[in-house]
């Protein structure tokens, strides 16, 4: 099943907290262990045309940080976002480049011409 399947499916059940059930073994760390199909399918959300999914996708990562799980991994798939239209996504992605860009210094270095050119499209709009 695709992430993006997997996502329309959670939304009619998900647990209390909003995260999916998964029918993970609790002591298994949970839906955000160090299972890497779990982070293929957030990468898969996060290269989505659809901004719900990103979303979704940045909103579980950066609870993953909060819990003090390493995301890492997902940084190259994150950072490409910066380009997003949506600004929650953008915010998320900018909250998880101040975490893991000194981490990734030669990637971190990348991105910044990503973000002048969305801050350049973003100001440019405004003026009109």
């Amino acid at each position: 099943m695709s992430a993006v399947q997997a996502y329309n499916e959670e939304k009619g059940g998900s647990s209390s907290l909003g995260e999916p059930e998964y029918g993970h073994d609790p002591a298994s760390g949970g839906i955000f262990s160090s299972d890497y199909k779990r982070h293929d399918d957030l990468k898969e959300m996060l290269d989505s045309n659809k901004d719900s999914l990103k979303l979704e996708a940045m909103k579980r990562i950066v609870a993953m940080i909060a819990r003090g799980k390493n995301a890492s991994d997902l940084f190259p798939a994150v950072v490409k976002n910066v380009a997003c239209k949506n600004i929650e996504v953008k915010k998320l992605v900018y909250v998880y480049l101040v975490r893991y860009a000194e981490e990734q210094q030669d990637l971190a270095l990348l991105s910044i011409s990503t973000f002048q050119r969305g801050l350049k499209i973003h100001y440019s709009s405004r003026e009109r």
